[in-house]
């Protein structure tokens, strides 16, 4: 995806994303608080949130921060940060730039996060992410495994994007540069009905192969327990 397309569909995207961040139970932001303070990443001077989103880690991060630099591509995204996120202490520092052009800017940071950073994919955007930084901090989601829906899913894209912290990795040892890891796993749980597996498998299965997969995780029951287990990784190099 060019970079114009990224920017119009993350604008249009942006309200449901952030509901379903504000919807999502998971206590990742508080988890990860506890490990950088353990750390001793915070508190901390300046902080760049890059590909900050809707600023889903912003409140937790907030109060560890002197200077907080949310930076992003979508101005959507950096609107809904204004309207929601308070900042009482007024150091939140909202910037619409792109990757590319963060990357050409001289200036070096105390601290970089970022969190499920879509666009980097590569070796070059990350050591240059590295260089422009004391501290690169990378969050992503490894590992994804849930009973009722995905033994029906071929997924091959997002099954990469589950294995890019392991590339982040290699690339990082390949150059002799330092990291270290933490992950955090959560178990989120549903009730499932049939009418509703129904619905989500209308397009891509005929009634008779719906049929026979309802009879496979439902048997006789009405309703199933969906158990979605969510693993993520922390990579931290300075």
């Amino acid at each position: 995806m060019e970079e114009e397309e990224a920017i119009l569909f993350w604008d249009e995207f942006a309200q449901d994303y952030a509901q379903i961040q504000q919807e999502s139970s998971l206590q990742i932001a508080k988890e990860v608080v506890a490990y950088l303070l353990e750390q001793q990443v915070f508190p901390i001077s300046i902080f760049v949130d890059f590909a900050a989103g809707a600023g889903r880690y912003i409140p937790a991060f907030y109060p560890y921060v002197n200077e907080y630099y949310a930076i992003d591509f979508s101005k959507e995204m950096l609107r809904i940060i204004e309207e929601t996120i308070d900042d009482p202490q007024n150091k939140l520092h909202l910037i619409q730039q792109s990757q590319s052009d963060f990357l050409t800017t001289d200036q070096h940071w105390p601290c970089i996060f970022m969190a499920m950073n879509p666009a980097l994919r590569d070796k070059k955007t990350l050591l240059q992410l590295r260089k422009k930084t004391d501290q690169l901090i990378i969050l992503r989601t490894i590992a994804e495994v849930e009973n009722v829906f995905q033994p029906f899913e071929e997924d091959p894209v997002a099954e990469k994007e589950l294995q890019l912290n392991t590339y982040y990795k290699k690339w990082l040892s390949e150059e002799a540069i330092e990291w270290r890891s933490c992950q955090f796993e959560y178990m989120v749980k549903e009730e499932i009905d049939r009418d509703l597996f129904h619905l989500y498998f209308e397009d891509e299965y005929s009634l008779e192969q719906r049929k026979q997969m309802v009879q496979r995780i439902f048997g006789e029951s009405l309703t199933v327990e969906s158990h979605t287990k969510i693993t993520f990784e922390l990579l931290l190099s300075r």
